[in-house]
């Protein structure tokens, strides 16, 4: 497995396309809750989605689930965020065998990333941190062997790859030290006309913000957003805020409303530093296991001694991203930030297994020219002892987030024509059936909770001949609907005319 003189290699394609096959294998099999099931309908339908938009993300799945012939959008949209993972995977290898010149090792870091607990849960669901992920890890390797190489072309490369991170979610931003960092050689050699090429590179992606305002000013004025009809305005999915004045915008791509930039007010406290500290230990171990962590930690010990710079690249996106994350209120689902961590872990692991076995052989000649394999095989068998238990995790985790009973539940137990009001977290499946899908027939759908709407109930009832609240399983309905039914997450009720 030597690498090719094009600069690609068989053990590049096994480390992308291994990865791939197994997450097709376990690959979500239609739409899911909460903001899986917005990511499978948002794009398809060329919509806007919650703050702060992520345009790229949303123009490439419109793409992909177009052109693609086979599988229900849903599917499809899944489809290319596992194949976003598994280039993330793809992109390990390349930084790997930069570090280690070992391209076995290479494979076995990108298969130990692409079966971590974590990484493996979200790549099988439609997620655009799975998306973000791919263009982060393919600009950190390539700014790495920009440095190392002092090669323009290449900090060019990294410099677009980090701008379509952006263009995807700001999260990326969390990576612009480290991808600085590994990429500074190229910076320093290179003449000022390249430098600003690069800058400019990095800074053109995000142009694409604009496909934000524009697309919701010309769904305000062709009447594109079904909430109108319903007297709302800026609704989930078609028009989401509605950001089409400068105000709006600004609002909305800032992510204003969630304070994103007090995460790391909190996260200079001594609270909010434990609270860092504590996610990333959780985080790592949920991923990794002890073992792994062990190995990254000789291999971040090795880079500090023999790759300062390196090893201050990862450093900084590991504690950036705990310290956000842990200290950000608004989020649910932490670890799908943390995977840009988990991704330079995974490096560093390798190195500390290269490096571990090398020590230990190089007073064995015998056994010295197979250190690249027995490497390889130490990552492999770190691995062993939980993946039985990550696959069923996963496969839990990929029937359990499978929402497609709701739909089917919600059109047999509801009168079409009639309105559904639905939480987050079940309404962008449902929005799903109702216009992707077609599944629902003529019912409506209108997101939020049931005292969002208390002035419009009215109106509404004097329109449709039911009205229908999906909520979660424990709300409390007596104040208001009568309950017609209730599951393992979610329960229906009916408003009392």
């Amino acid at each position: 497995m030597r690498r090719g003189t094009d600069g690609d290699s068989l053990s590049g394609w096994l480390a992308f396309a291994a990865p791939l096959a197994l997450y097709i294998a376990t690959l979500s099999p239609g739409v899911d809750f909460w903001d899986i099931g917005e990511m499978q309908t948002v794009p398809y339908l060329l919509g806007i989605a919650h703050p702060t938009g992520f345009p790229l993300a949303i123009l490439l799945g419109w793409a992909f689930t177009h052109a693609l012939p086979f599988g229900d959008p849903a599917w499809r949209m899944s489809l290319l965020c596992a194949i976003a993972v598994a280039i993330a995977a793809r992109a390990l290898h390349a930084i790997v065998v930069t570090l280690t010149d070992d391209a076995r090792l290479g494979v076995a870091s990108a298969l130990a990333f692409a079966v971590g607990g974590i990484v493996w849960t979200h790549a099988v669901r439609a997620d655009v941190h799975d998306l973000a992920l791919a263009a982060i890890a393919l600009a950190l390797a390539f700014a790495l062997e920009a440095g190392a190489k002092r090669d323009p072309r290449l900090l060019m490369r990294s410099a677009l790859a980090l701008g379509a991170a952006l263009a995807i979610h700001p999260i990326a931003a969390l990576a612009l030290p480290c991808a600085i960092v590994f990429a500074w050689p190229a910076i320093v050699a290179a003449r000022p006309r390249a430098r600003a090429r690069a800058v400019a590179g990095g800074l053109a992606p995000l142009a694409l913000y604009l496909y934000v305002p524009l697309r919701s000013a010309y769904v305000e004025t062709h009447g594109g957003d079904p909430g109108r009809d319903l007297g709302l305005v800026g609704t989930a999915i078609f028009d989401n805020g509605a950001p089409s004045t400068p105000s709006t915008f600004w609002r909305y791509i800032s992510g204003a409303d969630f304070s994103p930039l007090h995460a790391f007010a909190r996260a200079a406290s001594t609270d909010g530093a434990g609270r860092a500290l504590r996610f990333a230990h959780d985080v790592a171990y949920g991923n990794e296991g002890y073992v792994m962590l062990a190995f990254a930690l000789i291999g971040f010990c090795a880079l500090v001694v023999r790759r300062p710079r390196v090893a201050s690249g990862f450093a900084s996106l590991a504690l950036g991203s705990a310290a956000f994350v842990a200290n950000y209120a608004a989020e649910s689902d932490t670890a799908r930030y943390a995977l840009p961590a988990l991704w330079a872990i995974g490096a560093c692991a390798a190195v500390g297994v290269s490096w571990l076995v090398r020590a230990l052989t190089s007073d064995a000649p015998r056994i010295a020219p197979h250190a690249s394999s027995l490497a390889a095989l130490a990552l492999a068998l770190a691995l062993l002892p939980g993946i039985a238990g990550v696959a069923h995790d996963v496969g839990e985790t990929t029937r359990t987030d499978d929402a497609r009973e709701l739909g089917r539940e919600v059109a047999r137990r509801t009168a079409d024509g009639s309105l559904v009001i639905a939480t987050w977290n079940f309404a962008t499946p449902l929005a799903y059936e109702i216009y992707v899908a077609h599944s629902l027939g003529t019912r409506r759908i209108a997101c939020g909770w049931p005292h969002d709407f208390a002035g419009l109930y009215p109106g509404w009832q004097a329109r449709f001949p039911h009205i229908y609240f999906v909520l979660a399983r424990a709300y409390d309905v007596t104040p208001f609907a009568n309950s017609l039914y209730i599951s393992k997450k979610w329960r229906l009720s009916e408003l009392r005319s």
